[in-house]
């Protein structure tokens, strides 16, 4: 069952400049963190109980792992929408019976706990992200 929106994605380019601009905004990073293996680094921009997750890549993708290679091809204005979740594995189940396709190599550890992607052409072209904290 879906409690609430985690987090919004956004992928940039530069992730020091879109921090800086976002900070503009009134939105300041709470949190930097970097994750080698998907050769990423990504801040989280805090509004409320929701955040922004700006994501840079810091390597070209290595089409080493299927998800990561999903995650990084859906490209857009707004890369992906995350759910936080109670049961990661039973909402994985309700989103499977509602005909969403689970990434390979899902569920696994993320920035925040245990995460989830489904497959944006079985979820109506959006990228869908559960996460258990």
């Amino acid at each position: 069952m879906l409690k609430k929106l985690r987090h919004i994605g956004v992928m940039v380019d530069n992730l020091e400049q879109a921090v800086e601009k976002f900070k503009g905004f009134g939105l300041p990073c709470t949190e930097i963190k970097e994750n080698k293996k998907i050769d990423a680094r990504m801040g989280f921009l805090s509004i409320g109980d929701t955040s922004i997750e700006i994501i840079c890549h810091t390597e070209p993708d290595k089409g080493e792992d299927s998800m990561v290679s999903m995650v990084r091809g859906h490209k857009g204005a707004i890369n992906h929408l995350c759910f936080e979740v109670d049961d990661l594995e039973a909402t994985i189940q309700d989103f499977e019976r509602s005909g969403a396709k689970l990434a390979e190599g899902c569920p696994r550890p993320g920035a925040h706990g245990r995460i989830a992607f489904f497959h944006p052409e079985t979820t109506e072209g959006v990228l869908i992200e559960l996460c258990e904290v």
